[in-house]
């Protein structure tokens, strides 16, 4: 074998491991792009539902209900409520 023949055979095994290690490489971080989307997906969806949370907390109807229920808020009566007038 000469030493040209030698060196070829040399370059095509290292390209040849180059290119598995390419290969390994980029399935490897495929599997994590996947598993990064599906991570989107999941929080694409609980985003969602935290902005529905969020809607409903800010109702009126809602707010009251919670004060009355929790905090045992009521509306005054009328003789309790007072008006005052500024300058």
């Amino acid at each position: 074998m000469t030493r040209r023949t030698l060196f070829v055979y040399s370059l095509a095994l290292v390209l040849a491991l180059f290119l598995v290690y390419t290969r390994v490489t980029t399935h490897s971080l495929y599997l994590q792009l996947q598993a990064l989307q599906q991570q989107r997906d999941d929080f694409n969806v609980e985003w969602g539902r935290l902005l529905l949370q969020e809607a409903r907390y800010a109702e009126p109807r809602y707010i009251e209900k919670t004060a009355r229920r929790k905090l045992g808020m009521i509306y005054p009566a009328r003789e309790q409520i007072s008006v005052i007038r500024l300058p």
